[in-house]
């Protein structure tokens, strides 16, 4: 059954891309005053979709503009809200489909209680899309907050309040990667659920995810933090990710399926902790210099693998543009990559690796220099 709705989606996304061929002459548009309501904004997508793509920009203040119903995107389009703009579903109402024919952007806006309704997520890709300083928040559903069958792009976003309730389907509380491909860069997934695998995460396609924080995500079935299979073939790579005191049956922090070994989940300078039920469990592989401790030990034995205690303190504002976990004063975390095997430049918050004798393992650099324009993302 859960295939046969993903391919009449994929379908009717593919049917709509082909009926529709871009203009000559794309153009921007500006939301409000005035129109500063879904009609207005429905109006202005019309226009810059229809002309082939362009920015939509919005004069509004700070404002929600509540959805009734979802809005497709065929062509180049990019919706900047400028940091003031929030989207809301009302817990009725889905946000985006972004068609085959797409590379669209949502940037410096906020997806707030979106629902799966009309047969569509809150938010789903079969093209390009880019996440950049988003906030997807408190999006809950049957199924999960997104789902990618194309390139989904994550930058400086969060993922925080996301729910799957369903047992059977509601894989990814955050995100479903069906075949497509998911590459995370300096963002944060925290109390995001699934009623069945993945609590944040659910890949059976490409996952690359650096510089990211996992924290306290829940999974009725496996893999709190990140659930990837197997059969797809497709590979993961999580390079300076924090992973902490997320929840499954099994497999809290990070699951990898085992099947038949047709794909690899390879963990890296990464830094997995007091996850309740396993830390890594099923078959992940590494790439070195990561740090466990708490609940279960991860089977790697890389250079550099080894268990402390990487302190964290509590997910919160420590600069750049979303939450994260700073490792205190005596952390095993700090100064166990050797300079020359530190490979990032910058860590999450954007701060400067080394910042010592070594790079921390981890999302966060502890003692980094910040550029305090983009302390908040908004700039």
């Amino acid at each position: 059954m859960r295939g046969k709705v993903i391919a009449s989606t994929l379908a009717a996304a593919l049917c709509a891309a082909l009926a529709l061929s871009p203009s000559a002459h794309a153009a921007n548009g500006v939301v409000g005053p005035g129109n500063c309501n879904e009609a207005g904004f429905n109006s202005v997508l019309s226009s810059v979709d229809g002309s082939g793509g362009g920015t939509i920009t919005f004069n509004c203040g700070t404002a929600t503009i509540t959805f009734t119903s979802y809005k497709s995107i065929a062509h180049a389009v990019t919706i900047d809200g400028g940091g003031t703009i929030t989207f809301d579903g009302n817990n009725a109402a889905a946000f985006f489909q972004v068609y085959f024919s797409a590379n669209a952007t949502l940037r410096r806006l906020s997806l707030q209680r979106g629902a799966y309704a009309g047969g569509i997520r809150a938010l789903e890709n079969f093209g390009t899309l880019t996440l950049d300083r988003v906030r997807v928040v408190n999006n809950a559903s049957t199924l999960g907050a997104v789902l990618n069958s194309g390139t989904l792009k994550v930058l400086s976003s969060t993922f925080s309040g996301n729910a799957a309730s369903s047992a059977t389907t509601g894989v990814g509380g955050a995100i479903e990667n069906r075949s497509g491909t998911v590459r995370i860069d300096s963002s944060t997934f925290s109390g995001n659920h699934s009623a069945a695998d993945g609590g944040a995460i659910y890949s059976d396609g490409v996952l690359v995810a650096t510089n990211a924080t996992f924290t306290a995500n829940t999974a009725s079935g496996g893999g709190g933090a990140i659930y990837q299979t197997d059969g797809s073939g497709y590979d993961g790579r999580l390079t300076y990710v924090t992973v902490a005191g997320n929840s499954a049956a099994y497999g809290a922090g990070l699951y990898k399926d085992a099947g038949d070994f047709r794909s690899v989940l390879t963990v890296s300078r990464s830094v997995i902790a007091n996850n309740g039920t396993g830390n890594c469990d099923g078959t992940p592989t590494s790439g070195g210099y990561n740090l466990w401790f708490g609940s279960s030990s991860c089977a790697f034995s890389a250079t550099g693998d080894g268990s402390g205690d990487p302190k964290l303190g509590a997910l919160a504002n420590n600069g750049g543009p979303t939450q994260t976990m700073l490792p205190l004063t005596g952390s095993a975390a700090i100064g166990r990559i050797p300079n020359a095997q530190c490979q990032i430049p910058a860590d999450q918050r954007g701060g400067g690796r080394p910042s010592g004798v070594g790079c921390d393992s981890g999302a966060v650099e502890a003692g980094a220099v910040l550029d305090l324009i983009f302390h908040d993302g908004f700039e």
